[in-house]
């Protein structure tokens, strides 16, 4: 049966021709995911009915807008939203809305048995159950997970596995603090990776460039869990690993561009961008130029 959380079941649930979504694997139960719902009519009628599951799903407000709500088949009334507004939703109670103006939202899916395997892979308090004090409260963190996830979920082509992954985790780990209602001891507070471990995640990170690793791969690296591996990778490094996988990229087409003739296409593609656009945007970004314009640039100084 189809998950909740695949992009053709939300779309045909919320009237729309394309959900674009993605799915992080964080977890091997099922994925967490992240799926951008908009319209800009509204929806003539209400969500279709969800199976019933235990699971849980965030609705974060981009634009202002207005809904109705049913929750177990009580009527709650959300007249006016701002962007921000986060609602969160047991999956096993029923929830039907009913968005009739314009809207642009970022849904938010994790399941209870991906909260538990994660519980007890990072060493946290299970989370027996997500609580919201109110419906549509504004969550700043939850809003900025949202918008730093825009760009990817409309580029999904793009290889941002990482990306994904760290997103996943940090989601996990707010909604699990701010709305999880915890059991157990207190979490593991993680450190540095070691030497050796560090070196293990570059050198599988060096090696797979041209490919699109996922947290988990690197974690198995260093023996470590990946909620554990990406925050002791931050804490070592300075940076995620999304973020030293992407900058290592564009130092290897650096050192291609100035060999010779080679052309921009095949440098993307060999340093694991999809295509020469993508390639251009993102050396753009670090190098504060163009690769062609960089490569004329600094040629001169390595003949």
């Amino acid at each position: 049966m189809s998950g909740s959380y695949q992009s053709q079941v939300l779309g045909e649930r919320f009237h729309l021709e394309r959900a674009p979504t993605l799915l992080a694997r964080t977890a091997s139960v099922t994925p967490i995911g992240f799926t951008r719902l908009k319209s800009d009519l509204g929806a003539i009628e209400p969500a279709a009915k969800v199976t019933v599951e235990q699971a849980f799903s965030f609705h974060v407000a981009l634009l202002p807008t207005a809904t109705d709500l049913w929750i177990d088949g009580k009527h709650h009334a959300a007249p006016s939203i701002s962007p921000g507004a986060t609602f969160l939703f047991d999956l096993s109670s029923d929830p039907i809305s009913h968005i009739y103006q314009p809207f642009d939202v970022l849904r938010f899916y994790i399941s209870q048995a991906s909260l538990d395997e994660m519980a007890y892979s990072e060493g946290d308090r299970r989370a027996t159950s997500l609580v919201s004090p109110r419906l549509g409260a504004r969550d700043h963190t939850m809003h900025g997970l949202a918008t730093a996830l825009l760009d990817r979920i409309e580029l999904a082509r793009e290889r941002s596995t990482l990306f994904v992954d760290h997103i996943a985790l940090a989601f996990y780990a707010h909604v699990t603090e701010t709305y999880g209602h915890v059991t157990g001891p207190g979490k593991i507070v993680p450190g540095q990776l070691s030497p050796w471990q560090l070196r293990r995640a570059v050198d599988f990170i060096a090696a797979n460039l041209d490919g699109d690793p996922t947290i988990a791969q690197l974690a198995v690296q260093c023996g470590l869990s990946s909620g554990y591996f990406a925050g002791a990778f931050r804490r070592t490094t300075g940076v995620t690993p999304h973020q030293w996988l992407i900058r290592k990229r564009v130092e290897r087409a650096q050192e291609l561009l100035l060999r010779g003739r080679i052309e921009l296409a095949e440098v993307a593609v060999v340093c694991g961008f999809v295509d020469q656009s993508h390639f251009s945007r993102v050396f753009a970004k670090f190098a504060g130029m163009s690769p062609g314009r960089w490569r004329q640039r600094n040629r001169g100084s390595h003949l």
